[in-house]
């Protein structure tokens, strides 16, 4: 290569470069980097966006007895592990959990409580229920049961055949049965 050919190359990489210097300060930005500004806000998800808790009113029985139904429905997109209790499970979406709570309670005991967790403990919730205190504590008293105090016949005219099955079923067709 020649001396002229030499220069030729060496002032054209110092011309390009000079270009590179000048356009990057034209406010041309977006050419040579990569620059992102963005804003926004984010909401974490709480209990009532993925979960829907219902409870069903309380059964009092005898010796400070309760029973309840609590139903859970999965209304998010995503599957979530919860453990209510002393049950674990995965809720699929659009999936129900129906289970009957039979607990003896403390007689003077004005609220009860059950704990719901989820997620890994994202999920962490006492569903709170309070209590009739004249129907705990008359259920208590009464040694003998409604039935006992009555003069009806054993089959009335009311009398209607249960079936056990038929309390835990809420949602039949998306419904996990305890």
């Amino acid at each position: 290569m020649r001396k002229s050919e030499r220069m030729l190359v060496f002032y054209s990489i110092i011309l390009i470069y000079c270009l590179f210097l000048f356009v990057g300060k034209l406010n041309t930005y977006a050419w040579f980097t990569d620059e992102v500004r963005a804003s926004g806000e984010i909401t974490n998800a709480t209990t009532k966006d993925l979960l829907s808790i219902s409870t069903s009113d309380v059964i009092y029985q005898s010796k400070c007895e309760i029973s309840q139904k609590i139903s859970i429905k999965n209304i998010s997109d995503i599957k979530i592990p919860i453990k209510l209790v002393d049950q674990s499970l995965l809720l699929h979406p659009g999936e129900t959990f129906n289970k009957t709570m039979k607990q003896k309670v403390s007689c003077e005991e004005k609220e009860h409580h059950y704990h719901l967790l989820g997620l890994n403990h994202y999920i962490d919730e006492m569903i709170s229920v309070p209590l009739d205190q004249n129907k705990l504590s008359g259920m208590e008293n009464n040694s003998e049961s409604p039935q006992d105090k009555t003069n009806i016949s054993p089959k009335s005219m009311n009398d209607k055949k249960v079936d056990p099955k038929e309390n835990d079923q809420v949602d039949k067709e998306n419904s996990v049965q305890s």
